[in-house]
């Protein structure tokens, strides 16, 4: 994998290969930008560079923390300042990605102060976050920041056409639904969600008994991806009884489907939609119970 791998961002990887040429690509970097753009993707790409490494994170100088849904801790900023005390094992530089960095709590940030005010001359740490308000100021004042954005939809459909052998209706969805994220629209493409979506509005457009079986017997992530995808069904009618033009649409390959809801809401009922929708994902992230949610959403999408 070479930054030929890395599409869409060519100002930020500019930047970087202008580092590393002048050999001054050390010390600590923030990569900020939208959730799911390829900012984590990009760090792995140069830390193959820099290591000229073939097994990519496997290689022994590549170090990557990632927590999932938990925070970062002390001792995982302790476990890098560890490693950043010896020298590479047999690349070029000890290279420590921390992936959601503002997920560090606050004895872990501080933690990280101390390996920031005197790095190492053979180390580099990047931080990857969508959220670098969230990190402490002192951390953030000792990295230099280097911004990604997210392509333009169009060329990222291009993109999953030529590069990924999609087809052109589901690079549309992924392109136009993951709001030009690289990142996000090649984790969708491994989801069933393309092919489960139509099912989802079925359930709406043909049935007398909105969240049916369909969504009721999903998981609390699953609702999650399901209500975000009815989100954008209502979002596309909105738009298309406002004018938009067609191929704007996430939801394309449905058009004939979404202009007949259009002509069925006003656009005070889609608004209220809309905002039922909103308040369900915000009840589901604090565990209400589900069958009692999706029972009062489907009441408030039927009204109409």
């Amino acid at each position: 994998m070479g930054f030929c791998d890395v599409v869409g961002h060519e100002k930020p990887i500019k930047i970087i290969n202008a580092y590393i040429e002048k050999s001054i690509f050390c010390g600590a970097y923030i990569f900020s930008g939208p959730e799911g753009i390829g900012k984590k993707m990009t760090a792995v790409v140069i830390a193959q560079k820099l290591n000229c490494a073939e097994a990519g994170i496997q290689h022994p100088d590549i170090h990557i923390t990632e927590k999932g849904h938990s925070q970062i801790k002390i001792e995982d900023i302790r476990d890098i300042q560890r490693q950043a005390n010896f020298r590479p094992y047999s690349g070029r530089m000890n290279i420590f990605i921390i992936d959601d960095a503002h997920k560090l709590n606050l004895d872990a940030a501080n933690s990280l102060l101390k390996v920031l005010e005197e790095p190492p001359k053979d180390a580099l740490i990047i931080l990857i976050t969508h959220k670098p308000q969230n990190i402490i100021k002192t951390v953030r004042s000792r990295c230099k920041e280097i911004k990604f954005a997210p392509l333009i939809r169009s060329r990222l459909e291009d993109i999953l056409v030529k590069n990924y052998s999609l087809d052109r209706a589901s690079a549309h969805f992924l392109s136009f639904y993951a709001e030009g994220r690289i990142g996000l629209a090649l984790k969708l493409k491994e989801s069933p969600l393309s092919k489960e979506k139509n099912k989802i509005f079925d359930s709406f457009v043909q049935s007398l008994k909105p969240l049916d079986h369909n969504i009721m017997g999903q998981n609390k992530e699953q609702l999650h991806a399901s209500l975000n995808i009815l989100a954008s069904w209502f979002r596309d009618i909105y738009l298309l009884k406002a004018g938009i033009a067609e191929p704007e649409l996430i939801h394309l390959d449905r058009k004939d489907d979404l202009l007949k809801q259009s002509a069925r809401f006003s656009f005070k009922q889609l608004d209220d939609v809309l905002a039922a929708i909103s308040e369900s994902l915000l009840y589901l992230d604090k565990n209400i119970n589900s069958k009692l949610l999706l029972h009062n959403l489907g009441a408030q999408l039927w009204k109409a």
